[in-house]
């Protein structure tokens, strides 16, 4: 696999965080793959500007920053405009279109999914951030579902199999949803 470099952005409390982490730590632990994670966000908990920078690849990763994403991910406008005239050549944007008004094209190709819609349709809106990690799976390759399932599953065992399945429900639509792009 050739490196893959994953910008995941939002509004904090959207748990941007939370899914570019399972993202480095799938591809590490259970896919045997180098990974590198680093996060952006403001002082407040809740409402700023907030993102994620995943890197994954089979061989060593030299700069552990995102520099050209392959995608990026947005699920607030703020996060959009940040980047919406930044999008290097051939790569993609993918945005929530119930939170994202696009005002102009990019380089990239814009991709807009209903991930709000998506989240509601599973059962809970927080359940977004999954959704969008399997979009990212469906759409990048960059790592397997098996690992992606095993990941969720560690990180929410402690809530109970209730959380732990709807996480694992809201991986599944988001993988669903993205594979349709991608056909």
């Amino acid at each position: 696999m050739a490196q893959k470099e994953i910008t995941i952005s939002g509004v904090g409390g959207q748990g941007m965080i939370l899914c570019g982490t399972l993202i480095a730590k799938a591809a590490a632990i259970y896919d045997r793959k180098k990974a590198t994670l680093s996060s952006e966000y403001g002082v407040e908990t809740r409402g700023t500007f907030a993102k994620s920078d995943v890197i994954v690849s089979d061989e060593e990763i030299y700069f552990p920053k995102v520099t050209k994403p392959n995608f990026v991910i947005c699920l607030h406008q703020i996060a959009y405009q940040r980047y919406v005239n930044d999008m290097p050549e051939g790569s993609y944007i993918i945005y929530d279109q119930a939170e994202v008004v696009p005002e102009a094209a990019s380089e990239g190709r814009d991709i807009p999914v209903d991930i709000s819609g998506l989240a509601r349709e599973v059962g809970h809106k927080a359940t977004a951030n999954i959704i969008t990690m399997g979009l990212i799976i469906a759409v990048s390759g960059v790592i397997s579902m098996d690992a992606a399932k095993k990941i969720i599953g560690q990180h929410f065992e402690n809530k109970g199999q209730k959380i732990v399945q709807l996480n694992i429900k809201a991986l599944e639509k988001g993988y669903e949803e993205g594979k349709e792009l991608v056909k």
